[in-house]
């Protein structure tokens, strides 16, 4: 497969999910953050709508962690367009705090194992759960730091396990620390209460750093989750790679947040170890 032409990818929610202007953005982040810590963690689930809506708990979790120069960022498609697995594997992630290089060396050799992740960018150009998570990355990295992007369009657990596989083996072959996000809101335009509930469901399989049983719950309440398959590949990338625990340092509902208490989503952020 040829390789695709280099490209930034610039920011498609600047103004309306964060602030885009560098100065605002850099204060917007530093609000969002918990207290600051550096736990060495092999993976986190943040969640990605607006700062506004679900800032305060993906920032209680990365503000909690050691964020090495190599980062993994996986996202769900929100437009079903396209293949089911679209990997950026040269270019750079643009917000407006700058410009993030993709890691080319770890997005190869985890494309290499997993030949199904399409060398892909177009994709990436109109989706955000990715983009949101870079400002978080800048702030608190080094600045060296690297990312690789996927976006995940399929449910198929078979595939989604092997990929996670291929992830570690690839990770393990870094020899330096690298960092998996996973992102994903949880159970979405329920009731409040209802949303709560549901979540703790979900919350319990992620406790158990059990994918399939995730996925399994997922089916069973009938949640809408955006991004079941993204914590499905996390959980079992982190477990083969050693995790042994995984901690909600923060959850919360869009209802919390001046949102609709009849249609609320949920969010958590968990880290990883």
């Amino acid at each position: 497969m040829d390789m695709p032409v280099a490209r930034t990818r610039r920011p498609a929610v600047a103004g309306y999910f964060y602030a885009e202007e560098p100065a605002e953005l850099a204060a917007e982040v530093d609000a969002c953050l918990g207290p600051r810590q550096a736990i060495a963690a092999r993976g986190l689930i943040t969640p990605h709508d607006s700062y506004s809506r679900s800032g305060r708990v993906a920032g209680a979790a990365f503000g909690r962690v050691a964020i090495p120069r190599r980062c993994i960022v996986i996202g769900p498609s929100h437009t079903n367009a396209g293949l089911p697995w679209r990997l950026m594997i040269n270019g750079a992630y643009r917000t407006p705090l700058g410009d993030v290089p993709v890691d080319e060396a770890l997005a190869q050799a985890w494309q290499a194992r997993c030949p199904w992740l399409a060398p892909e960018t177009a994709t990436h150009l109109g989706e955000h759960a990715i983009e949101v998570q870079v400002p978080f990355l800048q702030r608190l990295g080094p600045d060296d730091l690297t990312l690789v992007p996927l976006i995940v369009g399929t449910e198929d657990w078979d595939e989604t396990a092997r990929t996670a596989h291929g992830l570690a083996q690839a990770v393990r072959l870094a020899e330096e620390p690298v960092l998996i996000i996973g992102t994903s809101d949880l159970s979405h335009y329920e009731p409040d209460a209802r949303t709560r509930a549901q979540d703790q469901q979900l919350l319990e399989a992620i406790a158990a750093l059990d994918g399939a049983e995730f996925l399994r719950r997922v089916r069973n309440c009938q949640a809408a989750v955006c991004g079941n398959s993204v914590i499905a590949l996390v959980l079992e990338a982190v477990r083969a790679l050693g995790a042994t625990r995984a901690d909600c340092v923060a959850y919360a509902t869009s209802a919390q947040a001046g949102g609709d208490p009849e249609a609320a989503v949920g969010y958590a952020g968990v880290i990883l170890q």
